[in-house]
């Protein structure tokens, strides 16, 4: 899963764009696309979508993600404000309390196992300065909620930890990635007893003395991760097998102006899926992709017509989503049933038809500001959803688009990672 740059109703004063995909398993109408200027929403399997914008808690925010049923929480995270947290599909934020209420967090991760379990990655900030102290890792009994005093793990002074993940096939496993300054050593920290000791394994002989960030712990095996690889203007898709004694990098993104990792996905069948773009000289970027269909040993071209930008990547009931670039391809979201062999886009940022009723009062300015953007047009900022149809003579309270009762399971994103990938400003 990956995620990729984020910002505000601003866009980072670029054109807005997608950044992940939120996809609840529990609520199988739902989708969620994340992007530089809130969240677009569908609940009835994307017949229609609605928009909720960044809050205080989420600004410039990025990495979202849903937690597992019940509770279905989101979480994002703001460079300056760290861990928000929405319990009503991105109505309302609030931030993380505890430790991190004082804290800035730039890593989170939910135990899809528990969602009550959740790790985080925080450190002092200076919004002055823009300083950024030691990193520690905090965890969270009650999703995130709040967070304990005492530390899973303190990094030596000097050191940056990047990412984090659980091993959903061994929830005990903790993974973090970290390197060490000056030259940006890379070490690989690894937790058998859900964090309370760590190994630090240098994995300088198989990265080279270059940043990395874990996009992903396989589900079926603890011992497998993907990693992103950054290498000067190239990047590469690293993956261990033994827990990080040794490494294979099946793919390189490089090429006269350099590429970087944009998306990944490990689907349920063990096809991976990978997305990257290649710079052009003009600052542009075109998009490219990878597949495997032999769990990341060898990967060959996931080439589609046109190619897309891919920014996200997620799946849900053996449905492919793909996050697109929205201006430049020509939609945002699409779907795909035969894991990326044909995709059909679904919406674009202006199928929105308007401010989802819960967040009309906050959004309002924002939304103006969007569409002076040129990103949808005015009447979305002042349309009005119409009620929910009445419960049937049955009892059956069945919406538009059968909506789906509650029920367990977890939830993925892609972004997902996301990851993580394109863990901007603050990563770099």
């Amino acid at each position: 899963m990956l995620t990729a740059w984020a910002g505000s109703a601003r866009a980072n004063g670029a054109l807005p764009s997608s950044f992940g995909i939120l996809l609840p398993a529990d609520r199988p109408q739902e989708i969620v696309l994340a992007t530089s200027f809130g969240m677009i929403i569908s609940e009835d399997g994307g017949k229609t979508w609605l928009w909720t914008c960044e809050q205080p808690q989420t600004n410039f925010g990025y990495l979202y993600n849903v937690g597992p049923s019940p509770r279905d929480r989101f979480y994002g995270l703001s460079p300056d404000q760290g861990l928000a947290l929405s319990d009503d599909g991105s109505c309302t934020w609030k931030r993380a309390g505890g430790v991190l209420d004082t804290l800035v967090a730039s890593d989170v991760f939910v135990d899809r196992t528990n969602g009550d379990r959740v790790v985080a990655v925080a450190a002092t900030f200076d919004p002055e300065t823009l300083e950024i102290g030691t990193p520690s890792i905090f965890a969270s009994a009650d999703a995130g909620t709040t967070f304990g005093p005492n530390p899973l793990y303190a990094a030596p002074t000097g050191a940056t930890i990047v990412s984090i993940e659980i091993a959903q096939s061994n929830p005990q496993i903790v993974y973090a990635a970290m390197y060490l300054a000056p030259d940006k050593h890379p070490h690989l920290l690894r937790s058998a007893d859900s964090g309370q000791t760590w190994t630090d394994i240098n994995v300088e002989p198989g990265l080279g003395a270059n940043e990395f960030r874990i996009l992903a712990v396989d589900p079926a095996d603890p011992n497998v991760l993907y990693l992103r690889v950054i290498v000067g203007n190239m990047e590469q898709l690293a993956v261990t097998r033994d827990g990080g004694m040794t490494f294979a990098t099946p793919v390189t993104v490089t090429g006269p102006y350099g590429g970087a990792l944009s998306a990944f996905l490990r689907m349920e069948s063990g096809t991976v899926l990978l997305g990257a773009f290649m710079k052009q000289a003009s600052g542009g970027m075109d998009g490219v992709g990878y597949r495997s269909t032999d769990g990341g040993h060898t990967f060959g071209p996931w080439t589609l017509s046109p190619q897309p930008r891919i920014f996200g990547l997620a799946e849900r009931g053996g449905v492919l989503y793909v996050a697109g670039k929205n201006f430049s391809d020509g939609w945002a979201l699409a779907t795909s049933r035969d894991e990326g062999v044909t995709i059909t886009p679904i919406s674009s940022y202006g199928d929105v038809r308007g401010i989802k009723a819960c967040a009309m009062a906050v959004c309002g300015d924002a939304c103006s500001l969007v569409a002076s953007q040129g990103v949808w047009t005015n009447d979305v900022c002042t349309y009005v959803a119409p009620p929910p149809p009445p419960p049937s003579s049955s009892g059956c309270h069945c919406g538009v688009g059968g909506a789906a009762p509650r029920g367990t399971a977890g939830a993925g994103l892609l972004l997902a990672v996301a990851v993580a990938l394109h863990r901007r400003r603050r990563r770099r």
